[in-house]
Parts: C-alpha cells; structure tokens; sequence
C-alpha cells in the first residue's frame, strides 16, 4: 500500500479550481510585488489537496497482497486487533506469524499484534481506563519493555491461541457456527461468529497459566474469536479481537462474521504466498537483525532503570531532610502530644475501616452467592467427542482386561481399583491441556495421597470412630496436593478408598501400574489429533535438558519487510 500523493496541477485543471485562480489573475493588470507573491502562494496552498492521513499498514511491494488482504480488516466492525498463527505439522504446534509495521507511529504494533485501535481501557480519557490495562498493554505491544511478552508459540489447548486452535474443528471454517438470521437472500449461508471471553479462559483454573493469555485480558482484549484455514497444507487461524462494548448484534451480523471469514481466508492464502520469501529473507538477516534489536533492548532499559532510581532516590532525600529539618524544631512535648493525638485518631480510622471492610466484604459475599457472568463453555466438537471415545475404550478395556488377569492370579484376593481411572481418563481426554491432567501430577499426586491415606489407615480408631478416616484423609491430602503444586483431583477419591483400612501396599503398587497404563495411552491416542498435545511438558525431562543444553528461544515466526527507497 502507497501513501497517497495529492494531484499533480493537471488534475487540478480538471477538477476547474486553477480556471479559477488564472480569471482572478487576469483581472488585477497592477504589477507583481512582493506582497502579492506571497498571498497567492498562500492562496495556492490554501487551494492544495490535503492527503488523509497515511495508511497504517506500509510494506514493500513483494508485501503488498498481504498488505492490502490486512488493510481490508479495516472495514470490520468493532476490531481492535488482528493476529495471524500458522500450524507446523513437525512439532504439532502453531505458531504466531509477526503483522505489525515497522513504522509505529502509523499504527503498527509489536508481539504479534495488528492494531487496528488502542482497547478503551488504555485510553486515559475514557471511563473504562485502568492503569493495570495499560502497563498490560505496552507489556505486549512495546518490545523495548523488559517484561515484554512475545507471541512466540503455543501448543494445542495452552493459552488464548492454543485454546482457539484446539476448540475449532478440522475444517476451513471450524471456527464460525452456521444459523438462521432471518431472510438474507443476498448472503449464500448466513454465519456467526464463535466470540471467546478471554477473561473467563484466563480465570479458568484447568487451564494452564500463560502469561500472555492473562495480559491480553488485562489490557482489555476481553473477546476473541478464531477462524482456522487450510491452503494447500499451509494450516493456520487468523484470530480477531473484539470491542466488548460494542453491539453484539452488529459484531455479530451476518455480513460483518462472513466478511471476518472471508478475509481470513483471504489472508492465510496471502501467508501461504510469502513462505518462500520469508524463508529466504530470514535465512540472510535473522542473524543481524535480532543481534541489534536485542543491544537496543538491553541499552534502553538499562538507561530507563538508571534514570528511574536516580529520580526515586532525588524525591526520596529531599522529602527525608525536609521532615527531619521540621522535626528539629519541635519540642519533645509537642512531639508528645503531637503523637498522642495521632495515634487516638488512627485507632479511629482503623476501627472505621474495619467496619467498612467488614460491610463491603459481607455486601460482595452476597453478590457473589448469587452466580457470576461466565458463559456456558463450548461443546466438542464431533470430530473432538470421536477422539475422547476411542482413547477412553481403548484405556478402560486394557485397564478391565489388566483386572481380570490380576484377580486370575491372586485367586480374587487382588483387583485393580478402577473408580479414580475413570476420572483420570476423564482428565485426558476432556481436559487435555489442564495441569491436573498432566503425568507429573497424575503420578505424584497419588503416590502423595495414596501414601498418606495409608498411613492414616495404621491409627487406632474405635470401630464408632473409623468413619472419620474417610474425612480426615481428603482433608490433609487435598491442601497438601495444593502446597506441593500436583493438584489431581482422582487422587483426592484414592485417598478415601485407600484410608478405609481395606486395601494395603500391594494395591497401591497395583494401582500405580494402572495410572501408568492410563498416561501411555493418552500419549499415543492424544497426539495422534493435530488439535491436542499431551503432555504439554516432561516437567523432569525438560529440567534435565535445560540443564545441559540452556534454554531454547522462542519459535517466532516473522514477516520482515524491505523499506522502500
């Protein structure tokens, strides 16, 4: 895309307005002075066309079906970003391809993000203004910030991006929902958009923690929706962020979602053109660029903190030596009383703040009890609900098989405990990507409740009393599971099983062999779809290869651009 050049003064004969300006001239015969240059250079300036202000998006002209595919989202209703992911088939993660301009002041951004315009609560003119949205924001958008948080990759099921991708099914169009909106005979199929609440995925406690997911809800990117596509292999989503203060029913019209459609498929076939050439260029000038960008960052925020401890340390003195001056002066007495008088007023205060506290917090446990706004979340897909049934009947007919053989073999007097499996299979195939699901927590946390439910099982309750080992196990091993970070909720029914006195330590070994045989099937069916990862990490085998190798750079896809001469 071109800045736009005003009209040459052929055009302006055209247009009639330099007729004008010659009949003028032909009337006044008086000489030329000075002064009558300069009012007709001024009236000729007045007269000149005014170009609209520069597009926001400006690349080269290998750039430019890109460049004009993005420059369309302009007309979207109610935007304020775009982002787009490409899926890589070698790792099974999808990873976020750079949009922003190099030219920031013209509206480009950083981390991934297409700014179309700043989220209302990073405007300090606008009521819905925080401070914690707008440091959020820079956090994403400023690559000279020191807590920058790039785009980077994200795995199936983790983050906003994984949890799109995973949610969307295998289509071209996986991320939209076909309905009726009344007669529409100009539109061939009338589509609506599936929009995430990004806050409510980044309170959700199943889903894993990503720093990025909590700072684009913070800084105001409250609605997302994606929409997945397919080019010739070349897989990937283009992802919109909407202004939740706008009209649902005109984000949501039937022209405006298959607009966003359109151009998203529109743009992951622009992406599919350019891989070749940003192959190539990145190959020639990753090495210089990301060499200097990262001097620029280290300087910039090496001068910032200096500067800012020099300020603080300023303000600080001054303010000390201007109190202890003004202390001097006073008497002991006057000190005394002085003091006195103070601390009878903050018992005051604290007493009130006390009561208010207690006030506002009775007055939010009263609202609270009432329910919250979160949305009922999406349904699988069929595709998804294929997947989850043949992991769980391929897992529970091994694990059944598994029992019968160990009851064969002890003439009944072992059995495999089936009842937490079924939760843990649950956990796999449902909840993929949440930390409960993971083989850390599925391993240690039973090996911790199981262990500590025994043991409990061992103290000497009257037969009237037995019945309180089945509270007092849950009630140290889920806390416990809490403070040691392996929460995992079938350990929490193992424990009340195993606490009852009836089952020993060769159960638990027994049972240990059936988790084991639960997280080998997740791992093979589970990665199998292009839409899940399992586990999303080897906790112990990723701290033994940080430990030898160092830490790996984040797999950020950028688009670079050649600057016009």
């Amino acid at each position: 895309m071109s800045n736009v050049t005003p009209p040459t003064p052929v055009d302006t004969e055209r247009t009639g307005s330099t007729n004008s300006l010659k009949e003028s001239a032909s009337t006044n015969a008086l000489p030329k002075k000075k002064e009558d240059s300069t009012s007709e250079v001024e009236s000729e300036e007045s007269t000149t066309y005014v170009p609209p202000p520069r597009p926001a998006f400006r690349t080269s002209s290998n750039d430019d079906i890109l460049a004009k595919t993005l420059g369309m989202t302009d007309l979207i209703f109610a935007i304020y970003a775009v982002e787009l992911w490409r899926y890589d088939e070698g790792t099974g993660k999808i990873f976020n391809v750079n949009l922003s301009s190099d030219d920031e002041e013209n509206g480009g951004g950083s981390g991934g993000l297409l700014l179309k315009r700043n989220p209302q609560e990073t405007d300090i003119d606008n009521d819905y203004y925080t401070k914690e949205a707008e440091e959020a924001f820079y956090q994403l958008t400023d690559a000279s910030k020191s807590n920058f948080i790039p785009a980077g990759s994200a795995d199936p099921g983790v983050g906003l991006a994984g949890a799109l991708w995973a949610e969307s099914s295998g289509s071209a169009l996986g991320g939209v929902h076909y309905r009726a909106w009344g007669e529409m005979s100009q539109l061939q199929g009338n589509i609506s958009l599936s929009w995430r609440d990004v806050c409510e995925l980044a309170e959700d406690p199943d889903q894993p923690f990503d720093a990025r997911l909590q700072a684009l809800a913070t800084a105001g990117f409250k609605l997302a929706t994606g929409i997945p596509f397919d080019v010739n292999g070349y897989r990937g989503m283009v992802i919109y962020y909407g202004n939740p203060h706008a009209e649902l029913s005109k984000l949501n019209n039937p022209i405006n979602a298959r607009f966003m459609n359109n151009a998203a498929q529109l743009i992951g076939a622009a992406a599919a053109i350019q891989t070749p050439l940003k192959q190539i260029k990145d190959w020639r000038r990753e090495e210089a660029f990301n060499n200097w960008h990262r001097m620029k960052i280290k300087l910039l925020t090496i001068v910032r903190m200096l500067g800012c401890v020099r300020y603080s340390e300023s303000r600080k003195g001054g303010s000390m030596g201007g109190d202890r001056a003004k202390l001097q002066r006073k008497s002991s007495i006057a000190m005394l009383r002085e003091a006195s008088a103070k601390f009878k007023e903050n018992a005051k205060e604290t007493i009130e703040v006390a009561k208010e506290g207690a006030k506002n917090k009775a007055t939010r446990w009263a609202k609270k009890i009432r329910g919250g706004s979160a949305g009922i979340p999406p349904s699988f897909t069929w595709r998804q609900c294929a997947w989850t049934f043949t992991g769980v009947i391929l897992t529970h007919t091994l694990l059944s098989w598994f029992n019968l053989w160990i009851k064969q073999e002890s003439g009944g007097d072992l059995a495999l405990i089936l009842a937490p499996l079924g939760a843990l299979t649950t956990l796999q195939y449902n909840l993929t990507a949440a930390p409960a699901s993971q083989p850390r927590n599925a391993i240690f946390g039973q090996v911790f409740a199981i262990i500590v439910a025994i043991l409990i099982s061992y103290i000497p309750f009257t037969p009237e009393n037995a019945w309180f080992r089945g509270a007092l196990a849950p009630a140290i091993v889920i806390p416990g599971m809490a403070k040691l970070g392996i929460i995992h909720p079938p350990a929490g029914a193992a424990a009340i099983i195993f606490s009852s006195g009836k089952v020993g330590w060769v159960d638990f070994g027994i049972f240990l062999v059936g988790v084991s045989m639960t997280i080998v099937t997740a791992v093979v069916i589970n990665n199998a779809s292009d839409r899940r990862q399992y586990p999303t990490s080897w906790y112990l085998v990723n701290k033994v290869k940080k430990s030898i190798v160092g830490e790996n750079q984040l797999g950020q896809v950028t688009v670079i651009r050649k600057e016009k001469p």
